[in-house]
């Protein structure tokens, strides 16, 4: 079996492939010829390289270009594509699924990270750590009592399977969950204590308001200056998903009432701007997209494994369907 790699040495290439602290050798990384050179004729070169290859390890934000009908054609054995990332809809195309290639990502592994960062934003936020801390620092012994997230009710915009994830996570909390998703079938939800709600519902009524919906045209600003009147006061609003699905603007706007506390992971610009109003309010924690940055050797090892299912003919744990890909935010 042949398997073609394309990201580019360097730093980020080193990251995805350390030598794991369990003893794992880190997997051949192939000659300097296996791989994608920097230049212009990306695509021209992946649809070069992949010819008499069966397997393609890509990830679409470091060196990977799309899978266009160009590089299909000279494709001729590629049979799985595995993606250390999350989303494929970068670089995977419809194309792809129409020859029969499987398509597996690191989707799912990235999830349940992403999910365990959102609770520690809770309880951070909920039990101010950040700011005890900066107290006995500055020689301020501030032992006033702070909130719970026991017996609190939490509120999910989206579901995904970060949402999945969280879900499971609370359960030792005993929070009661509202959930508003359109989309969500709530019979795959059966063994969980959620309540469809709408979005009035879901922002009023929360104590914890938790956003996990995809990027869309639909969701782009959908938490904007009229919904966000309907967050009740004391309430905590979390964003680890797409920072354009709330107006930023709006937000700071609310955040300096001071009715509120937002814990934010991501933003419409990534780095945030230094003169973005977000950076203005005291109740608002700012995070560098860092939800899901765990150890990156961990989402190419869930990559690695699944190849050796593909080869041994197993079946595979992280394929994306079709209809997931469909979903799935740039």
């Amino acid at each position: 079996m042949n398997l073609f790699i394309t990201m580019e040495d360097g730093a980020w290439k080193e990251r995805f492939f350390a030598e794991a602290g369990d003893g794992r050798a880190a997997p051949d990384r192939g000659r300097p010829d296996e791989r994608l050179r920097k230049g212009d004729d990306r695509g021209g070169e992946l649809g070069d390289r992949l010819r008499d290859v069966d397997v393609c390890f890509a990830l679409g934000w470091l060196s990977c270009p799309p899978f266009t009908e160009a590089v299909l054609a000279q494709a001729n054995r590629l049979k799985l594509i595995v993606s250390p990332g999350a989303s494929v809809a970068g670089f995977i195309t419809d194309g792809v699924y129409e020859r029969g290639i499987k398509v597996c990502s690191a989707n799912d592994v990235m999830a349940e990270y992403v999910a365990e960062g959102t609770l520690a934003y809770m309880l951070t936020a909920l039990r101010q750590i950040p700011r005890r801390e900066r107290d006995v620092r500055t020689m301020n012994w501030n032992n006033r009592e702070c909130e719970t997230l026991i017996g609190k009710t939490v509120g999910l915009v989206g579901l995904g399977a970060v949402g999945r994830h969280l879900i499971l996570m609370l359960q030792p909390f005993r929070v009661r969950v509202k959930l508003y998703d359109p989309y969500v079938d709530m019979n795959s939800l059966a063994h969980a204590a959620v309540e469809p709600c709408s979005l009035h519902e879901v922002l009023s009524q929360s104590d914890i308001v938790s956003i996990h919906a995809s990027q869309t045209d639909e969701t782009y600003r959908m938490i904007n200056r009229d919904n966000l009147k309907w967050i009740k006061d004391g309430a905590v609003l979390i964003n680890t998903a797409r920072g354009s699905l709330i107006d930023e603007a709006a937000l700071a706007e609310t955040l300096r009432t001071g009715r509120i506390t937002a814990v934010l992971d991501v933003y419409e610009t990534e780095p945030l701007p230094p003169d973005s109003p977000l950076r203005e309010p005291d109740n608002v924690y700012l995070l560098p997209h860092v939800a899901g940055m765990v150890k990156l050797e961990n989402y190419a090892w869930a990559m690695v494994k699944e190849i050796e299912r593909f080869a041994a003919g197993q079946p595979l744990q992280y394929e994306i369907p079709y209809r997931q890909f469909k979903r799935m935010t740039k």
